[in-house]
């Protein structure tokens, strides 16, 4: 094999070979995520791409290299993207990290020519999937918005209908607008589509903008519009046609109009305005390199994988926690509270990722409130092994957010600790939540402070073990407000004392 041959063929294989070995459990878990029934859209990413840069192979010699060492720099930022994503336990940043990597690998094999691909390396940007605090948002709102409006249609028709929340009450039957029935499922295909749609038929930035600013208000109309639907089957006698295969064709369905809508919309643009001619430039190819500065840079990107991986492998240990008494012997009274231990579902725990949990409900005699009681541990933390935010698991079923704050709680007489409070309410039901992350000693109600001190312990305590800690108060008919609030910081402030044998400091 002469020397050609192996600049083009042996050096760019060895360094993905070296990137899929190094991240392999990061790839994996990209696939895991790909499984969720939002992301499925990101299997078609890969040949999406690969059709897109063969689309164009007339402009582009692939066989033709540029080796350009500047891609070292940014492939060295994507592995430490890689790094502090898996230590902070932020999926999203080691994914984009990923994207990093790869777009660094082509960036040193072609060097400034990589500009010519900048639209399939857009595309490929999409296998990165919603970080999961957007996309809980997103599916709340979309949700929310698209029970209001199908209500308001049903009622038009004069359909008898009352909302709750997500909860659609037609009288012989109750419709809950699920998270699979947001609308955020079409969401991002449909901003893929808009941008290839734009991209093959569409000249100049504003049309291609215009078709962009359209996909939210289309993805909200088409889910209303199959909400409705699913109201009016049920209300005909026809319920089942809004149920399983009949639900998931429908919104096949839906998805497609949406296409046929974007598709025609782009049509209509066209006739709008001056056109432009795009004058595509040919590709001067790769300048001829001796041997040394593939090999070179091929060695480094090797080694920046390699050891990028191996650094994820040697960090955080539950073998640093200390040591911690199981929640088995977690007690059942705590104050003047008498609790009931329960167990959750193995699909809740599947997604809870936690190693130990207690989880009990708590009633007392001078009280007509009730306190559920969920606190999960974690020996370790990493992607997909976690502690999160309560709020999407609040939000929904119904339940409608008032307003969330942080609220001061004295539990010792030189410490006090701050918890983050959030009130709901569902019809004539009210509730008050509350949750903080109880993590290595340290009380910590945002999501991003949590992340950024497991980045820092990882590194400088080798451990991340923690809880988090959710109480939420169902308040009695004649409970207000401020009383709740006093009778939960009260539980919180007993339920202090018991924590630090079960989450280590």
């Amino acid at each position: 094999m002469n020397r050609d041959n192996l600049t083009k063929i042996i050096f760019p294989v060895a360094i993905l070979a070296c990137f899929i070995v190094g991240y392999w459990t990061s790839l994996h878990n990209l696939l895991l995520r790909w499984n969720n029934g939002d992301d499925n859209y990101c299997y078609l990413i890969i040949p999406l791409f690969f059709y897109l840069c063969w689309e164009k192979r007339g402009d582009f010699r692939y066989h033709e290299f540029s080796w350009n060492p500047w891609g070292i720099v940014s492939a060295a930022l994507s592995a430490g993207l890689i790094l502090m994503g898996e230590r902070g336990s932020a999926e999203t940043l080691v994914y984009l990290g990923i994207w990093g990597c790869l777009t660094s690998f082509i960036f040193t094999i072609y060097g400034a020519r990589t500009k010519i691909l900048l639209f399939p390396l857009l595309i490929l940007m999409f296998i990165v999937p919603l970080p999961p605090f957007i996309s809980n948002m997103l599916t709340f709102k979309f949700k929310m918005i698209a029970s209001t409006l199908s209500v308001d249609m049903l009622r038009f028709v004069g359909v008898s209908v009352v909302q709750e929340g997500n909860i659609i009450d037609l009288g012989i039957d109750r419709l809950q607008v699920a998270d699979a029935c947001s609308g955020l499922r079409y969401f991002m295909p449909m901003i893929l589509m808009g941008l290839l749609i734009g991209y093959f038929f569409s000249k100049g930035w504003w049309r291609k903008l215009t078709l962009l600013i359209l996909i939210v208000p289309l993805a909200i109309l088409i889910n209303t519009i199959r909400v409705f639907a699913a109201g009016m089957f049920t209300v005909t006698g026809h319920p089942e046609l809004s149920q399983n295969l009949f639900h998931d064709f429908s919104g096949w369905i839906a998805f497609m109009i949406a296409g046929i809508i974007l598709a025609a919309v782009a049509f209509l643009l066209k006739k709008v305005g001056p056109s432009t001619t795009v004058i595509h430039k040919q590709d001067p190819g790769g300048r001829p390199v001796g041997l040394c500065q593939p090999l070179l840079l091929s060695m480094f990107l090797c080694a920046i994988f390699l050891f990028g991986g191996m650094a994820m492998s040697r960090g955080a240990s539950v073998a640093n926690a200390p040591p911690r008494q199981s929640f088995e012997s977690f007690p059942i009274r705590i104050g003047l509270w008498e609790g009931t231990r329960s167990y959750l579902s193995e699909e809740i725990l599947a997604s809870l990722w936690a190693d130990d949990y207690v989880s009990a409900t708590y009633r007392t005699t001078h009280s007509l409130d009730t306190i559920n009681l969920l606190i999960p541990f974690y020996a370790y933390q990493g992607t997909r092994h976690t502690a999160h935010a309560p709020q999407s698991c609040l939000l929904g079923g119904g339940w409608t957010l008032l307003s969330s704050y942080q609220f001061p709680i004295k539990v010792a007489n030189d410490r006090e600790i701050k918890v983050m409070f959030m009130a709901l309410e569902k019809g004539d039901q009210k509730l008050l939540g509350s949750y903080f992350f109880f993590q290595r000693g340290r009380v910590i109600v945002s999501p991003w402070m949590n992340k950024f001190y497991l980045l820092w312990d990882a590194l400088t305590r080798k451990r991340t073990d923690g809880a988090l800690v959710r109480v939420e108060l169902l308040m009695a008919g004649d409970r207000t407000s401020e009383e709740a609030q006093t009778e939960l910081a009260s539980f919180l402030a007993q339920l202090w004392q018991i924590l630090p044998a079960y989450v280590p400091e």
